[in-house]
């Protein structure tokens, strides 16, 4: 008897070695394979939005481009999420593990969940809203926050998936932050931006005359080609900003594309600052 038992035995632990092991193998390959493909496509959709021109006048396209990249983001993770549900359940299957025992490991790791999915799933359904409404998206200049003793984080946004937003910093700092701590953000690559200029001017100088050549000097870099395409709106002077003890300051605003305002901002101070330089030269020279 013991030797019929013994043969049934080996019998089916060869029946399963088999089959069940194969099919085991298989599954596991399976779902590793197809994460590494999910992966790859999602990475490479995501270089593409990463790589387009930032001095592009199509805001439009560039909108896109920032949403398309934070859903391929979204459906990666819910992808494989779902890959590993499945070939995980699978091997479950084939291990023939008795039903009461899947019941007792199903109530541990429901109540695991239970207790700690609890912030998963908030950050799962802030991903959602931010992706739906299209807050922002992979390649946008953004500012997010209050994030406690941080406080905010300003970079371009790396990856967005359901859980988590990535933010490259301007430092180069990859910051990795949950969807649903972030109560607050702001878009600066979206429609147009600010471009405001101070310029401090000694009390004694003339307003008027220094008014007039400031609205040359920026009417003079909106005709130079390479700055005339990231200008929306020709930088001017809109009055004057503030009254100090020794000096007058000037206001300069206009609108530029996307996070170019301080490209242009920058150009403009240094033709400013030239053209005072030799204003203000010659006026020596002539005293």
């Amino acid at each position: 008897m013991q030797a019929v038992f013994a043969a049934t035995g080996a019998d089916t632990v060869q029946d399963w070695l088999r089959t069940d092991l194969p099919a085991i193998i298989m599954t596991v390959s399976g779902a590793y394979v197809l994460s590494r493909f999910i992966a790859f496509v999602a990475d490479q959709q995501i270089l593409a939005v990463k790589s387009r021109n930032p001095d592009t006048g199509d805001l439009s396209r560039a909108a896109t481009g920032a949403h398309r990249a934070a859903v391929v983001g979204a459906l990666r993770w819910g992808l494989n999420f779902a890959i590993i549900a499945v070939a995980t359940t699978s091997v479950l299957l084939r291990l023939n593990i008795p039903s009461s025992a899947l019941v007792f490991l199903g109530s541990i790791a429901g109540a695991g969940l239970g207790f700690g999915a609890q912030q998963m799933v908030g950050d799962v359904i802030a991903g959602i809203y931010i992706i739906s409404e299209r807050q922002f998206g992979v390649g946008d200049i953004v500012r997010l926050g209050p994030l406690g003793i941080v406080g905010w984080v300003e970079g371009r946004v790396e990856e967005v998936t359901l859980r988590v937003t990535k933010i490259r910093t301007f430092d180069g700092d990859l910051v990795s932050i949950a969807n649903g701590v972030l109560r607050h953000n702001v878009n600066m690559s979206r429609d147009w931006s600010r471009v405001l200029v101070t310029v401090p001017l000694p009390r004694h100088a003339d307003i008027e005359a220094a008014i007039t050549m400031v609205n040359r000097v920026a009417a003079d870099m909106a005709r130079d080609p390479k700055f005339a395409e990231m200008l929306i709106e020709t930088p001017e002077v809109t009055g004057v900003e503030n009254l100090g003890e020794s000096d007058v300051e000037i206001r300069v605003a206009g609108r530029s594309l996307p996070v170019q305002q301080w490209k242009v901002e920058r150009e403009l101070r240094r033709r400013i600052a030239a053209e005072l330089r030799h204003t203000y030269a010659s006026l020596k020279g002539d005293a």
